[in-house]
């Protein structure tokens, strides 16, 4: 039986020029082809062989599907497993109320820390109540994850209580949750020092901080450092201290400034 093959035309073929491609290039042979049968027989065709253009648009088009599926990704890791008060959902740099020169000079340093990110480095933002330590901070994980680090912002008090909860619940485990503290480019600890203080507390903290060891982690408490190694004890003071930069924000709180 004769192949099938043997039936089909080859359709003719004429060079008519051949370059190098301004888009992809690669050297390209500008080719006319005549459709040897069917509906179209006899229709004159131009090909470019060799000619990539259309692979790397395929290829850049799946290369920013995935980036948007990871930074989606992501945001839901991040908004389920974050703590956060409702009133700092909204936070941005953008949105930062620097009302002086101290808090100016606080915003420049957590910006320049996000542009030069290094995951082995850490930040303590320290001062007044209502100064924004925790409004730059999460500004910052916003920053971050537009970039695709992975980022988690959790207030130290809800977190402890947190894991309590699961020792009684269903849902995220403990070992999950810190799992997820350990791994992740940058963690923010926000408000350290107005957890219940106890012997399970500042265990559970030296935990983290230890899980945390060589990794980015950010701060924020209203506590001097002599009121915070109190409050922390010596062990974990000396964790947080770690390869880490103070800010100092003090000034007015601007919750209350109209008032």
């Amino acid at each position: 039986m004769e192949s099938v093959k043997q039936h089909i035309k080859s359709p003719e073929q004429k060079v008519l020029q051949t370059f190098v491609c301004d888009g992809c290039h690669q050297h390209v042979s500008q080719t006319e082809l005549i459709i040897p049968s069917g509906p179209r027989e006899g229709e004159h065709v131009i090909a470019n062989y060799g000619c990539r253009c259309e692979d790397i648009k395929l290829a850049k088009a799946a290369e920013q599907n995935y980036s948007q599926l990871k930074h989606r990704k992501l945001m839901e890791k991040f908004n389920y497993y974050s703590l956060i008060n409702e009133s700092l959902k909204e936070a941005t740099f953008d949105n930062f109320d620097a009302y002086d020169t101290n808090l100016k000079q606080a915003k420049k340093k957590v910006l320049a820390y996000s542009h030069s990110f290094d995951r082995k480095q850490s930040l303590l933002l320290t001062g007044d109540y209502g100064t924004g330590k925790s409004h730059l901070s999460l500004s910052m994980t916003k920053a971050l994850m537009k970039r695709r680090y992975e980022c988690l912002f959790l207030s130290l008090p809800k977190l402890l209580t947190k894991v309590k909860g699961t020792y009684n619940t269903k849902g995220v485990t403990e070992d999950e949750l810190l799992n997820v503290i350990q791994r992740v480019d940058l963690l923010v600890l926000d408000d350290i020092g107005a957890e219940q203080q106890t012997e399970w507390s500042t265990s559970k903290l030296f935990e983290i901080l230890d899980d945390r060891s060589g990794k980015a982690t950010v701060y924020t408490t209203n506590l001097s450092s002599d009121e915070l190694k109190e409050r922390v004890n010596e062990r974990n003071f000396s964790r947080m201290m770690d390869n880490t930069n103070v800010i100092v924000m003090n000034g007015s709180d601007y919750r209350r400034r109209n008032f």
